[in-house]
């Protein structure tokens, strides 16, 4: 019966959206029962939301549409998280007396998780043991709690870094799981397939147009003839946008299916952004009172990436103060 006048509130609700145009906003979201998720998580998943109590803030209106696909997602989210049986009980929907504002409660049975009883390694014996037992203990996925999808591939693709690391860019990694103690409980099994070992091969380098092919191989913390590590791709990647010369760098091994072999090439691609980058600022401080600031730099100042910049900063108290500071700085080298 409960559920019953909830469906024909919503209707009247549908009704009300039609002929007003404008719609009845949702003055408040309200969720009975979550314990297992942060709320926010949920609400983050749903087309229906809470408007903004401020004046001047967004106006979430209800949609019926909206409402009935999220009662769906509410149970996608669950089940993703390792609760398959988690479902909506009933929802309560209050209209104010104007007609204009509704107030919504969702009642949730969570039910019992699928839990992780154990996880099995097979393949891994490439990799040191202390490195081993290292990426066990970092691991997001760990035994004892519900079985998250999102958890597991982030597990799944962990693992692969890790044989990654250790020269063997042609690795796989399979995540499966079988019934444990019981139907609630799961033992995954990670099985690594290493492939063949490499070394780099030679490096490719395109994209960019006034930083020479010079400074970006600065950046490298890999050369051609060592061991194949993604670490050291990750590492060079962020040095790269560390210089601020580039506004897309990407470091990709030439690694194309079915054709594995001992020497791994690598391409460079990069995309230049602007050189000059100028940033202002405003503040009022107890002994400057109102002060402004201007920072001035050039990323790429006669070239090889080095950096000019200039800082400049004038307030004002019983009299004026202005600073003024400039000075260059050259990327670094790699080891």
């Amino acid at each position: 019966m409960r559920y019953a006048r909830a469906v024909a509130v919503i209707c009247l609700l549908a009704l009300g959206a039609c002929r007003e145009g404008s719609g009845v906003r949702v003055a408040h979201l309200k969720f009975n029962g979550v314990k297992a998720v942060k709320v926010g998580q949920l609400s983050s998943v749903l087309a229906t939301g809470q408007s903004s109590r401020l004046p001047w803030g967004t106006k979430r209106y209800f949609s019926r549409d909206q409402f009935e696909a999220d009662l769906k997602r509410i149970v996608a989210f669950y089940r993703d998280r390792g609760y398959p049986d988690a479902k909506v009980t009933s929802f309560d929907v209050k209209l104010n007396q104007k007609q204009d504002a509704v107030d919504l409660t969702l009642n949730i049975d969570e039910g019992q998780p699928v839990v992780v009883e154990n996880i099995e390694y097979q393949g891994f014996d490439v990799v040191p043991p202390a490195h081993f037992n290292g990426l066990k203990a970092r691991l997001p996925l760990k035994v004892g709690v519900p079985l998250d999808r999102a958890l597991a591939q982030a597990t799944r693709e962990a693992a692969l870094d890790e044989v990654k690391d250790h020269g063997y860019p042609y690795a796989s990694v399979t995540l499966t799981d079988r019934n444990g103690s019981s139907d609630r409980k799961k033992i995954l099994t990670l099985q690594a397939s290493t492939g063949m070992q490499a070394r780099y091969g030679p490096i490719e380098i395109s994209g960019n147009s006034s930083v020479s092919d010079h400074v970006i191989q600065r950046q490298l913390t890999y050369r051609p003839g060592g061991l194949f590590r993604l670490s050291q791709l990750q590492d060079s990647q962020r040095r790269l946008y560390d210089l601020e010369t580039f506004q897309f760098a990407n470091i990709e091994p030439d690694t194309r299916e079915g054709d594995q072999s001992p020497i791994v090439p690598t391409k460079v691609t990069v995309t230049e952004g602007k050189h000059r980058k100028v940033n202002f600022g405003v503040g009022y401080g107890s002994e400057e009172k109102a002060r402004t600031t201007i920072d001035w730099r050039h990323v790429n100042f006669f070239g090889g990436a080095r950096t000019m910049q200039f800082q400049g900063t004038s307030a004002r108290a019983t009299a004026s103060r202005r600073r003024a500071r400039c000075g260059t700085t050259t990327s670094r080298r790699s080891c």
